[in-house]
């Protein structure tokens, strides 16, 4: 290297020679890569070093990467730990809060489009929380003590330019003024201007790359109006050539930022200010450049010439949170408010409206929030480590998840103008992360093309700039934080309560001062209150529970002293008008959310409620939290376990502390988003994946919004706990993707319906579980897919539903695969509006136990395998009305064109209520328009709608009434089905016990098994629909442009071929080996059917199971353990998607089993298995009659003359010989018995109720052999044929011994039972035996009474 060394010299100085105007033209040293020119002699030693660098390029064949931009797929840190990044390609950087302690930093004015912090709650409809094109724009007033410069004068600051090209963005102004320009999409600015009165020196593409800039200006009246950028001098105006340069000015140089007129006119400068000083003197060069090598040193405002200084901010606030002043190191001491609007004090009890400071502040802002900070003062760091600040590498690790986006803001603007673009992969390290991040233009790709690719018939877009990926580093916890640490110390007091009690209470005085100065914003509220990260209520009127605590009730039974009972009117209370009408509401108005608005002036109000939530009048409850704004006091009534102390509470400070504006490609992952609101807007290809959203919105809060967002994803994410307001509100943005997300205990009061939703174009929802929340369900969008919701316990009363499709919404939609369960306030699907929409494909969905089931308006719908039951006031519906035919015309009036005669519906299921105006719906012959409305159509014939698939337990009720209408009670679908959800289950146990004088259930738990159970009569009684049930994914249904259905299958197979002779009726298959299973899918196999802990689960049963989430399921497999009497730790291996584990288990066994995919157990599982089987079959037949007879499910088996009961079992095939077998018959009436009973063996196989050879009415009713008799003696002693006596009567149960004559199992075996005189008639208790009581204005209620069915018992 030695004799290397002169001629590399030599190089540079000869370099240096040739090269003069080169090395001055801050052109040349961009393209080079450097951001800024150099200084003096730092050009040459530069070139000496990037010479030796080279060179060793050429003579290391393998030099390691430098760990700040590792393009490496593995990750790591100096704890060991290893990952794989998921950015294949990206550079890898870290962040690491734990490194702020090796940092020093130095304070810079941020200028930017968002509207910096709300003082209080604001949730008016036209807010918005960006004002790029507003008219108030961020900059910082001098006001009226703003310096006038003279003669001679120096300007001199630190700016670094994040923003696009605007024309005319000020920096400073406006006489002297410097201003910034760039007039294309890409360009950062490049000109900058600067002038007195009218006369403007431009420097043109001075500017172009994104960085800090040193720039200065000095002027002299008599001489040269100079400006220098980074110490270098770039332009030289000889002043008062003209005779307008020579006139005096008196303008102060007033603003530092905004817009160059008045504030209002042209661009805006967004991006950062820093250590602007004015001179009353003309600074030379070399006192320039020594400022700038002095810049990390600190500030003091002692510096040579001090004397000389008019105006000094080295942007540094003061310590008084009142007043939140940037200060003036100049002799002057011009300390200026940071903030234009003012603040605004708390709610004023006795109006119940906020006050205003003044009211000039009211005038200028016309109503709008009038106490935000808008401009903001940030640190940047730099240490003797890192003289430069944090570049990400482990050395130099970013200290802040924001420092981390404002250098990859500046890496990418500088990449992309270089035509370089790359991917990011961020890594942060553990911790709780209290940030804004406020980022606009980041990342951006809209400027160039999108990229479409056809896939499957699918249009796939791509972005155009590399990915930037924010991810929790692997098993570390990272928490994006809403709340600051109070260390602050709590004293016991005593608090009077109103009833003249005292209770004893915690109280500290909260340091906003100290709490500004930490998150550097001025903090004069609370918002939330934590204790060792448990949630506070703020004190209200009304008393409950912590509603963070999971419930053990439901909408039906809610838990007592808990938010959702205090809503919810009990049964007695609701008129038949509430329970039934279009708009009825469960809840009083006493309770609804307490909040209101002020429409006048925006502001967030109490409503006619008037209460503040907080306040401390109403603190008298464990875990209530009140604050004194006067006093500066927090109160807290702590309960036993979370006491406060100096280092276990956290308060919440802020509102949204995450807004993405105009920025693409961006993905938050692994992260926990707590106590703050996220708002999108503009952003193309965001995506949250892995993360929990908590706490999001409170009273007065803003929810998480988006807007003019297309191509997201939401995947893998949980949102609770997020009361009075959005989980997720979408509007305006397409093709959003959700995947696998649970929203649960969101909104604490009824009558808002903060639903999550999307009002955007083709969004994909997708795993989906909304519960146990006062929200209503999902707006998923206009032509969108919703596969696999589950939505179940909703508490909210209101004008919507599960699953809400309004207008064209519905139009090119597609819902499948789901649950709506439980929401006895709302609808549980519905295509609403005065003009309902067409082509809406339903299938293969189930809706119970709301007010209505499906309630579909329009046209042209396909509506295929639903399951309706246990809903209020209508099962499905599909009406005529509210359809304005295929062009909106005939007025708008949705009455002049028949809706839904063209929409198919098959192969459902509807309990009570059933509206079809669908021509499906109607036999030849019949007049569907004579009764358009009437939510039961007499002229429903039981064969037609038979022959296309349609169950409706109302047709088969026995009784009817004078008018010939079916009456109460009628079939139901729980008789047809293996375990399903019932709506009588939910209730309380003191309301079965009223009704019922018993509970019908031994435990509470509810089972979600919707299979037809063996035997029922929905099995092979639907219709083949080609591309639903036939195996195949397209069919021949034509929807509009001719497609088959709106969406294609998530997978091959998706949509299963149905088993048997013909598809089923419901939403589920009969013996199929996969048994869908909706809703939020867990990290580990869940949903275990029978549910854990289940008793009396039948002898020859299936277990089914949910797989926990992947983004891709190739090759997964499950491998199920069973272990119980006869089965001896049995495993199978199963290939996704089949979730059925076929078994036949043991009377009274035992069982416990597990599921395991990808070596994740989901635990294990029990249930104890029933004694006894029921009859597939039970029917008593007149068998002189000889007709077919319909599947009405009969509540008693009667044996009488000419009728004899017939009862059809299953036999299962882990019975043996060692078993005792009883046949047990339950009579429920004895009317005569003179002679006996006999009772027979049955030898025909197959029989049912089905309309076919096999039906029970009309098959050959001869008996077999004769399995035992029941005498009636003379001397009025019942007595069986071995001589055994009984005594008969109404409850008597009988038990035949049938063990020597049941000797083949796994097989079905049939009995029929027949009087020994034409005199005798004993009435049994059949299968469909219900328990029945009068619920109020509704009718009867019914439960199952399961206790009286026939059976055969084994023991």
């Amino acid at each position: 290297m030695k004799p290397l060394l002169p001629s590399l010299l030599t190089l540079s100085q000869n370099f240096q020679v040739k090269s003069p105007i080169l090395v001055k033209s801050p052109k040349f040293w961009y393209n080079l890569g450097f951001p800024n020119p150099l200084i003096g002699n730092q050009v040459r030693h530069i070139l000496i070093i990037f010479s030796i660098f080279l060179f060793s390029l050429t003579v290391i064949s393998c030099a390691k990467k430098d760990d700040s931009s590792s393009s490496s797929s593995s990750i790591s840190s100096s704890s060991g730990a290893n990952a794989t990044s998921s950015c294949p390609g990206c550079i890898v950087l870290y962040i690491d809060k734990e490194s702020l302690s090796k940092y020093k930093t130095d304070n810079y004015l941020l200028l930017d489009p968002f509207e910096g912090h709300r003082q209080n709650g604001l949730k008016t409809a036209d807010f918005e929380f960006y004002h790029e094109s507003s008219s108030f724009p961020d900059f910082i007033d001098l006001t009226e003590n703003a310096p006038t410069l003279g003669d001679t004068f120096t300007i001199e600051m630190w700016i670094y330019n994040d923003q696009m090209g605007e024309e005319h963005q000020r920096i400073i102004g406006p006489n002297p003024r410097i201003s910034l320009h760039g007039k294309i999409a890409n360009d950062n600015g490049s000109e900058i201007r600067y002038g007195l009165n009218k006369k403007g020196i431009r420097i043109r593409h001075i500017i172009q790359k994104v960085d800090w800039y040193h720039i200065a200006v000095t002027f002299d009246r008599s001489d040269d109006f100079i400006f220098y950028l980074n110490g270098e001098e770039v332009s030289r105006y000889k002043w008062g050539k003209k005779t307008n340069e020579a006139a005096p000015w008196d303008n102060a140089t007033r603003y530092i930022g905004g817009k160059v007129d008045n504030h209002f006119n042209g661009g805006t400068f967004l991006g950062k200010i820093d250590d602007v000083r004015m001179w009353n003197v003309v600074r030379s060069q070399e006192e320039i450049q020594e400022t700038i090598r002095s810049r990390n040193q600190p500030k003091t405002g002692n510096e040579p010439g001090y004397e000389n200084l008019v105006a000094y901010y080295p942007m540094d606030l003061n310590d008084d949170n009142a007043t939140w002043e940037l200060v003036d190191l100049s002799p002057r001491g011009n300390n200026v408010k940071l903030g234009r609007y003012g603040a605004m004090s708390r709610a004023d009890r006795t109006t119940g409206k906020f006050n205003i400071d003044n009211d000039s502040t009211r005038s200028m802002v016309s109503g709008r929030n009038s106490f935000i900070i808008n401009e903001e003062i940030r640190p940047r760091y730099f240490s003797d480590d890192c003289p430069d600040g944090p570049d990400g590498s482990l050395t130099c690790p970013y200290p802040t998840i924001r420092s981390a986006m404002d250098d990859l803001h500046k890496r990418i603007k500088n990449a992309q103008y270089n035509d370089q673009y790359f991917g990011y992969h961020l890594y942060i390290r553990e911790g709780r992360y209290t940030e804004v991040l406020n980022k606009w233009h980041f990342n951006r790709d809209n400027q160039l093309p999108l990229s479409f690719e056809t896939s499957s018939g699918e249009q796939v877009a791509r972005s155009k700039v590399g990915p930037i990926v924010f991810e929790g580093y692997p098993n570390e916890k990272v928490i994006i934080d809403g709340t600051v640490a109070l260390n602050s110390n709590w004293q016991q007091a005593s608090h009077q309560l109103d009833n003249g009690t005292s209770i004893s209470i915690y109280k500290t005085v909260v340091d906003f001062d100290n709490i500004s100065r930490e998150i550097r914003t001025p903090i004069r509220s609370i918002y939330q209150l934590f204790v060792n990260d448990r949630y506070m209520i703020p004190a209200m009127p009304m008393n409950f529970k912590n509603p963070t605590d999971n419930t053990t009730g439901n909408p039906q039974n809610p838990e007592p002293n808990t938010i959702w009972s205090l809503s919810k009117k009990t049964e007695e209370e609701k008129t038949i008008e509430e329970v039934e009408g279009d708009n009825s509401s469960f809840y009083d108005n006493a309770t609804k959310a307490p909040w209101g608005f002020d429409k006048e002036i925006g502001f967030l109000v109490p409503n006619e409620v008037t209460y503040v939530p907080g306040s401390l009048e109403f603190l008298d409850a464990p875990e209530e939290w009140a604050f004194d704004s006067d006093n500066k006091t927090l109160y807290l009534y702590a309960s036993d376990n979370f006491t406060p102390n100096s280092t276990n509470v956290r308060i919440r400070v802020r509102d949204r502390f995450l807004n993405i504006r105009e920025s693409s490609n961006i993905k938050f992952k692994n992260i926990d988003f707590s106590a703050g609101s996220i708002n999108l807007r503009g952003s193309k290809y965001f995506t949250l994946e892995d993360c929990k959203f908590s706490f999001s919105s409170d009273m007065g809060l803003l929810g998480n919004s988006v807007a003019y967002s297309h191509f997201l994803k939401v995947r893998n994410c949980i949102f609770e706990y997020i009361n009075d307001g959005h989980s997720w509100a979408q509007g305006r943005s397409s093709h959003t993707i959700f995947e696998n997300v649970l929203f649960r205990y969101n909104d604490w009061f009824g009558g808002t319906a903060w639903s999550p939703n999307s009002k955007g174009v083709a969004a994909q929802w997708r795993y989906i579980t909304i519960e146990n929340s006062y929200t209503a369900g999902l707006l998923p969008g206009a032509g969108s897919l919703v596969e696999y919701a589950r939505i179940e316990n909703l508490y909210e009363g209101c004008d919507c539903s599960g699953i809400q499709r309004n207008a064209d919404h519905s139009k090119n939609s597609t819902t499948r695969f789901s649950w709506i369960i439980n929401a006895p306030g709302l609808n549980g699907m519905r295509f609403d509006s005065k003009c309902g929409a067409r082509f809406g494909d339903v299938h293969n969905v189930v809706s119970l136990g709301n007010r209505r089931g499906f309630r579909l308006k329009g046209d042209n719908h396909d509506v295929y395998h639903t399951t309706a039951y246990d809903n209020t006031r209508q099962d499905i519906s599909l009406n005529i009305d509210k359809y304005c035919g295929p062009d909106k015309g005939d007025g708008g009036d949705g009455k002049s064109v028949p809706g839904n005669w063209n929409s198919n519906i098959h192969n459902v299921i509807a309990e009570g209520s059933f509206q079809c105006f669908s021509e499906d719906c109607w036999a030849a012959g019949t007049d569907p328009m004579s009764n358009k409305t009437s939510v039961f159509n007499p002229w429903f014939d039981f064969p037609h709608l038979d022959s296309v698939g349609i169950w409706f337990g109302r047709l088969l009720a026995v009784n009817r009434g004078n008018n010939g209408k079916p009456s109460l009670p009628w079939a139901t679908p729980i008789f047809e089905l293996e375990k399903p959800w019932i709506q009588m289950r939910a209730k309380s146990e003191s309301f079965l016990l009223e009704k019922f004088g018993a509970n019908p259930w031994s435990r509470p738990n509810q089972d979600y098994d919707f299979r037809p159970k063996k035997g029922s009569y929905l099995i092979d009684s639907g219709v083949i629909i080609p591309g639903i049930n036939d195996g195949n994914d397209t069919g021949v249904v034509a929807a509009e442009n001719g497609k088959d259905f709106n969406h294609p299958p998530l997978y091959s197979g998706q949509k299963r071929k149905y088993v048997g002779n013909a598809p089923d009726i419901g939403a589920y298959e009969y013996g199929d080996s996969v048994y869908w299973i909706p809703g939020f899918r867990y990290p580990h196999p869940s949903v275990p059917i029978p549910t854990n802990g289940s008793v009396d689960v039948p002898i020859d049963y299936s277990l089914v199971w949910n797989y926990p989430y992947k983004k891709d399921y190739s090759n997964t497999e499950a491998t199920v353990t069973v272990s119980g009497p006869g089965v001896d730790n049995r495993t199978v291996v199963y290939q996704y998607p089949n979730n059925v584990h076929f078994q036949t288990f043991e009377p009274g066994g035992t069982y416990n089993w597990s599921v395991t995919v990808d070596g994740i157990s989901g635990g294990n599982w029990s249930f104890k298995v029933d004694d006894k089987i029921y009859p597939l079959n039970d029917r008593s037949v007149d068998i002189t009659n000889n007709s077919s007879l319909r599947p009405s499910q009969v509540k008693n088996l009667e044996v009488s003359n000419n009728k004899m009961s017939f009862l059809r079992f299953d036999i299962p095939s882990s019975i043996t010989s060692s078993h005792k077998i009883k046949l047990n018959l339950v009579i429920e009436e004895v009317s005569s018995l003179n002679g006996g009973i006999a009772i027979h063996k049955y030898d025909q196989t197959g029989w049912g109720e089905n309309a076919d050879n096999k039906n029970i009415g009309i098959i050959d009713h001869s008996l077999g052999e004769t399995l035992a008799t029941l005498t009636s003696l003379d001397n009025g002693t019942t007595v069986w044929d071995n001589g055994t006596a009984v005594t008969v009567d109404n409850g008597t149960i009988l038990s035949i011994d049938l063990t020597d004559k049941i000797t083949s199992y796994g097989g079905e075996y049939s009995v029929a039972l027949r009087v020994l005189e034409t005199t005798d008639k004993v009435i049994f208790s059949s299968k469909e035996k219900i328990m029945t009581a009068l619920y109020f204005q509704r009718g009867d209620a019914f439960a199952p009474q399961k206790s009286v069915w026939p059976s055969i018992s084994f023991q």
